[in-house]
């Protein structure tokens, strides 16, 4: 039993961090589809309003949200969902939903 212990411990200690989204977090996404998986280029120091948050496929995000976070080229999912005239724009980076500014068709 106590090398059971130690090979878990191990394991856990080895192991590469992950996140995980609360399942409050993700009742925001309700309806939003991924449209790109990429990263953020350079450091990403969160979100304050109509801040630009420049992606490494190309694409710029305007962020509607004031959260804070820090990392360094974090990982960001893209969700989107129509809205008739144009796209409701959310990005997971890190472990944290922001709202985006909306995208026109």
């Amino acid at each position: 039993m106590k090398g059971l212990y130690f090979s878990f411990l191990a394991l856990i200690t080895l192991s590469p961090t992950s996140y995980a989204l609360e399942g409050s977090n993700l009742s925001d996404l309700e309806g939003y589809t991924v449209a790109k998986v990429t990263k953020v280029d350079g450091d990403f120091e969160g979100c304050d309003y109509d801040k630009k948050i420049p992606l490494t496929n190309g694409w710029t995000l305007t962020c509607n949200s004031y959260h804070y976070a820090y990392s360094y080229m974090p990982e960001a999912v893209v969700m989107t969902r129509d809205i008739g005239a144009g796209f409701s724009i959310k990005a997971v980076i890190g472990d944290y939903v922001y709202d985006m500014e909306p995208v026109s068709k």
